[in-house]
């Protein structure tokens, strides 16, 4: 039986081979006049075994990618391999093996962890704002941090005891008197921000509709989660950070397409010279 942690190098192994297999397939196409007509003639099959076979039937391309690639396939099957043939290292499976009993002893149990994924989306941020502002780089560097640190607690609470409930109150004794004052004041501001990137991407009569639209979006969804007060706790959580994360992704695609032209209106007809205007017959 496939254990768990093996799934994860097996998937590593085979997200790995394919990637190598493309990659030879592309690098031996460019080689050798184009990818479409490598693929299109009569040595279609010869560029699709090449990579396969290890260079065996046919030609891999660029050698130092691919067997970078396939060596990386192969360290994370064999990895799979031990990890289940050990069966993750589990008390239980390695007693019977021995034909032992196990001793009856508890393992803290892991919580789920949305930090992970909060430092993708940090990763994300740090990558798309190289390419277009400096003030998304700063952001997204800045959450890296935060999420280190906040992943760093999360792992050293889990392990304290065996029960998570206790482990969790542990670890929000700790972060809760900072994540609440500083994590409030930090997405008011990145949601001011994006909404203001939001208003001055569109027109200005656009903006007085956008202004108006998240008003009563904003209102309508305050007014339906308090009429409903039995709702799950999770459920307004989720709702609440879909709403952000919309926002902010809005207010990212705003940045990246830039302020509109604001049109710059001469003097009015009229209007008194100012200092600086010379009146006729005056010399400067």
């Amino acid at each position: 039986m496939i254990t768990t942690g093996s799934k994860l190098f097996f998937a590593l192994a085979g997200a790995a081979f394919l990637a190598a297999v493309v990659y030879g397939v592309i690098t031996n196409g460019i080689d050798h006049g184009g990818i479409v007509s490598v693929l299109s003639g009569d040595g279609a099959v010869d560029a699709l075994l090449g990579p396969i076979t290890f260079g065996y039937k046919g030609g891999v391309g660029d050698h130092v990618g691919y067997a970078i690639l396939m060596g990386f396939a192969g360290a994370s099957f064999g990895l799979g391999f031990a990890t289940s043939a050990f069966r993750d290292a589990d008390a239980e499976a390695l007693a019977q093996l021995d034909g032992v009993e196990a001793a009856a002893t508890a393992v803290p149990t892991t919580a789920l962890n949305a930090w992970p994924f909060v430092g993708a989306l940090a990763a994300m941020a740090v990558v798309v704002g190289l390419a277009t502002s400096s003030v998304l780089f700063i952001i997204g560097c800045s959450a890296l941090v935060v999420v280190a640190v906040e992943w760093t607690i999360s792992s050293w609470a889990e392990n304290r005891t065996v029960d998570q409930t206790a482990n969790r109150l542990i670890r929000n004794r700790i972060m809760l008197p900072i994540e609440v004052p500083v994590g409030a004041v930090l997405l008011a501001v990145a949601l001011v921000y994006c909404i203001s990137r939001i208003l001055l991407a569109v027109s200005e009569a656009g903006a007085v509709w956008v202004a108006l639209v998240l008003a009563a979006l904003i209102m309508g969804v305050a007014v339906l989660l308090n009429s409903r007060p039995q709702m799950k706790r999770s459920l307004v959580v989720g709702v609440l950070v879909v709403g952000a994360v919309v926002v902010l992704a809005v207010g990212i695609v705003g940045a990246v397409i830039g302020p509109r032209s604001v049109e710059r209106h001469g003097p009015l007809e009229g209007a008194a010279p100012s200092a600086t205007t010379s009146a006729p017959g005056q010399e400067g």
